[in-house]
């Protein structure tokens, strides 16, 4: 089957005080799915594009690219499924070339690293260039901020009512925050993380479902932390009458000379 909805969890590079978290979200790679891509690069620091080592580039391979490069996203390609007999990275590297990634081995200054997700070859070194890449953008949040992130995907779950899989990208995220998400707002009830554990405390680049909305938001609707529960639903209400508003606007009445030329 093909990935239908984006995922997200963590990984972790390193021991004890060394240690460090690399939170990755994965949008399906199928060319059905543009607009789960292009939300998965506008919520990103780093985009890791998957390239297959025998089929190379594919017409969504140079999708994402666009979407990378709309959003100022810098690239780190890694060419999976190296173990196999028929793989074939240079052409790959040709093709990226292209496309206007040239390699680093080539001169170039896109990073490309060979992985196999059978044996596992090159995952550690992937994960050490993500974390590389993080000092040299210097990517910093504060998580002493009101919580601010951006939502992934939401749906409905009986007996939790709206849950949304959300990012956090800057503050700390507690049970019993006030939160405003697109059209949706309520106050924080629950928070799983990316094992489906209840956890107290969300900081910067989590991956957290959360419980406790009034209504569905939108994929890559921002999350907003608020200090008051009225604030908060008077956005909201804003927001949905506004969107009504628009869904109304675009439906143009029927007329008999619309009616012929339909």
């Amino acid at each position: 089957g093909i990935t239908q909805h984006t995922a997200a969890w963590m990984v972790t590079v390193g021991d004890g005080d060394a240690a460090r978290r690399v939170t990755f979200i994965d949008t399906p790679g199928h060319q059905a799915f543009t607009s789960m891509r292009a939300r998965g690069a506008n919520m990103t620091d780093v985009v890791v594009l998957v390239v297959a080592a025998v089929e190379g580039v594919m017409p969504q391979t140079i999708e994402s690219i666009n979407h990378a490069k709309a959003a100022g996203v810098p690239i780190i390609v890694a060419v999976n499924k190296i173990d196999r007999p028929d793989a074939n990275p240079d052409m790959v590297l040709g093709q990226l070339a292209g496309q206007g990634l040239n390699p680093v081995e080539w001169g170039g200054d896109t990073e490309v690293i060979r992985t196999s997700a059978t044996t596992g070859q090159g995952i550690k070194e992937l994960i050490e260039m993500l974390a590389y890449q993080a000092d040299l953008l210097d990517l910093k949040a504060d998580p002493t901020a009101p919580a601010r992130g951006s939502m992934i995907e939401a749906k409905m779950i009986t007996g939790l009512g709206a849950v949304a899989t959300v990012l956090v990208q800057n503050g700390t995220l507690k049970p019993g925050a006030i939160i405003l998400c697109g059209p949706g707002y309520g106050r924080v009830r629950t928070i799983l993380d990316d094992n489906g554990k209840s956890i107290t405390a969300a900081g910067p680049s989590m991956p957290v479902v959360v419980s406790g909305l009034n209504m569905l938001p939108e994929a890559g609707d921002k999350m907003f932390e608020l200090d008051d529960l009225e604030r908060a639903r008077s956005i909201a209400e804003e927001r949905a009458a506004r969107s009504r508003q628009d869904d109304l606007s675009s439906i143009k009445p029927v007329t008999l000379d619309t009616l012929f030329a339909t």
